[in-house]
């Protein structure tokens, strides 16, 4: 009698390949999130950057706008001058009767409320394309204590845009002085 030193299969090639195919599906899931990932990403930096684009074009429209209602075209306007040409309101600040070394910084820029009040201007339609939302900008009158006695004005510009996405906001200012301070 003789046995058979045969033995019978073992099954090794099954839990090979079904081991090979959990990798492969795991990398496969990994590449399909780094790639959802990634077009986030560019969409956010695209939004942020017409936000931007938004936010200069009405820093820049404000700015012109003051310079052209100056006399002279020389800032700084006239006393009692409430509205620029382009109907841009200019929020003005009273200094108390004996101005401090340091007035008051212009805050009015920084309530969102006084967004969607007369204090600010939005661009009108279309002066920015694909945007959730047209740029605005508000222009405060800036008393500014000099040396020796005596005020003069800045006016600082704020702007606002927002992107693609209304969660997309950047906020821009410029401040100008005009002559020496």
């Amino acid at each position: 009698m003789t046995r058979s030193t045969h033995q019978r299969p073992r099954g090794f090639v099954l839990p090979t390949a079904l081991i090979f195919l959990i990798i492969m599906t795991l990398v496969g899931i990994t590449a399909i999130r780094r790639a959802t990932s990634e077009e986030k990403i560019s969409g956010n930096i695209r939004a942020q950057s017409l936000a931007f684009q938004a936010a200069e074009a009405a820093l820049r429209y404000c700015q012109k706008d003051l310079e052209n209602s100056a006399p002279n075209g020389r800032l700084p306007l006239d006393t009692g001058v409430i509205v620029t040409v382009g109907s841009i309101p200019i929020v003005q600040y009273v200094l108390p009767a004996t101005p401090s070394a340091d007035p008051p910084l212009p805050t009015v820029w920084a309530d969102r409320a006084n967004w969607t009040n007369t204090n600010s201007f939005t661009l009108p339609a279309n002066t920015v394309i694909n945007v959730a939302a047209q740029p605005q900008c508000m222009i405060e009158e800036w008393p500014i204590a000099v040396p020796g006695g005596g005020v003069k004005k800045a006016y600082l510009i704020t702007a606002r845009g927002v992107g693609a996405v209304d969660t997309a906001v950047v906020w821009l200012q410029a401040t100008l002085r005009p002559g020496t301070i």
